[in-house]
């Protein structure tokens, strides 16, 4: 079993198909996978990035302790992957199965990203930040963007 600082549970219906999606689709590596039966009860997955490393648990869904997301629907969590290339995480996660919500796009100099949503509903986002970006560029950027939408 293999932990990093924040070890999120992906809560999945078809685990099997999700680890295979994530190997795919994010370069994720499979550390472990515990079973119960045909149901993968836990598994720890290992994920290089742009940031280091990171581990999370996909496993099948068990109503009324846990579920999956609904297709297309909201969800209550997304995950953000620092990568070296937007474009190039983006088109390996449409080529693995996912779907596009955000084209790879500048937010703002030196802020680019792109968002999926997976084949098992979750919204993955992906990410090139520029160490010159700060937290004031990214608040200008954020009241620009809730200015657009007209939520203010």
């Amino acid at each position: 079993m293999e932990m990093s600082a924040l070890h999120p549970n992906v809560t999945v219906s078809g685990a099997r198909e999700a680890i295979a999606f994530y190997e795919a689709a994010l370069g994720a590596e499979v550390v472990d996978v515990v079973t119960a039966g045909d149901a993968v009860i836990h598994s720890d997955l290992r994920l290089r990035s742009a940031a280091g490393v990171s581990t999370f648990t996909v496993a099948e869904e068990f109503p009324p302790d846990s579920a999956a997301p609904e297709p297309g629907a909201p969800t209550h969590a997304s995950f953000s992957v620092p990568v070296e290339d937007t474009d190039a995480a983006h088109a390996r996660a449409v080529a693995a199965g996912a779907s596009s919500l955000a084209e790879p796009a500048d937010w703002f100099e030196g802020f680019r990203q792109a968002a999926v949503r997976d084949p098992f509903g979750h919204r993955w986002y992906f990410v090139t930040v520029a160490e010159s970006v700060t937290a004031e560029d990214v608040q200008r950027a954020s009241d620009a963007w809730i200015t657009q939408r007209g939520d203010d």
